[in-house]
């Protein structure tokens, strides 16, 4: 098992390396000492709404949704999966409740490492300090995108953007978070999906 998670390990440094930027050897060394290899079983609730989450996480294999919860239904608000970072971002950075939910949509591997060590290594290491940075303009571009596509795209082009970025998405996510993420009814993409087969 130890070997396993060795193995892990390396691959989610390689990932990192091959996604973000190269980072040094010692660089590698502390953040394999201060990050923590889990294996998490589709459907766990990492962070609860109004709990506290100081963790940050790099997903190595499946896939992570964040919601909110509305009169008990649930708002889908973003979705990552492999070679991505998330976390309950209100939480981490502001060290407030988170006011939503991160759930695994899969099975998931992921790097798990805490704020204190994130800004230890920010601060000793100018490879993971720019880590940080390609990986916050990263998210940050692709939450300007999907603000752009709620305000000015119809539901139809979101849908085929939503595709064109995760082609195996509808086999990955359940299609009442796909259409809750984009913005439109499930009815509403059940016909979008049904205009796409007969064409």
């Amino acid at each position: 098992m130890e070997n396993l998670r060795t193995t892990i390990a390396q691959q989610a440094i390689q990932q990192l390396q091959q996604h973000y930027c190269a980072l040094s050897a010692d660089t590698i060394a502390d953040l394999e000492h201060y990050g923590q290899i889990l294996d998490i079983e589709k459907g766990t609730i990492l962070v609860k709404e109004g709990a506290y989450s100081d963790q940050l996480y790099f997903i190595i294999e499946g896939g992570i949704k964040a919601y909110y919860l509305k009169d008990g239904k649930e708002i889908t608000d973003w979705f990552a999966f492999e070679n991505d970072f998330i976390c309950a971002i209100n939480s981490f950075f502001l060290q407030i409740p988170s006011p939503h939910y991160i759930e695994t949509l899969e099975d998931t591997a992921i790097l798990s490492i805490d704020r204190a060590s994130v800004e230890k290594l920010c601060d000793q290491y100018h490879d993971f300090e720019r880590l940080g940075r390609l990986s916050t303009t990263r998210t940050m571009l692709r939450l300007q995108r999907k603000v752009v596509s709620l305000q000015f795209e119809t539901a139809e082009n979101r849908y085929y953007n939503l595709l064109e970025i995760y082609p195996d998405i509808e086999l990955r996510v359940p299609l009442r978070d796909i259409a809750s993420f984009i913005g439109i009814t499930p009815e509403t993409l059940s016909r979008i999906r049904s205009s796409k087969a007969r064409t």
